[in-house]
């Protein structure tokens, strides 16, 4: 999997938070639009067919991140 920018971290983190597109938007001062593109590029980078899986995927990889030696 392609590693995610910063921004696009930013992005799923707010997603796991539950947060929807406008809130998020809202919350880093960019367009909905911004924000679809961005979660376009998050579900190809971790190859997810949708939002949920995106997360689901993050949230592994972060865990395998943090618990390697």
């Amino acid at each position: 999997m392609k590693e995610l920018s910063q921004r696009e971290k930013e992005v799923i983190e707010l997603l796991c938070k539950g947060y929807k597109d406008k809130e998020i938007a809202g919350e880093l001062f960019i367009s909905q639009r911004t924000i679809q593109t961005y979660i376009e590029r998050i579900l190809y980078k971790l190859k997810a067919i949708n939002r949920l899986s995106a997360v689901a995927n993050y949230v592994e990889l972060k865990y395998k991140k943090e618990n390697t030696i």
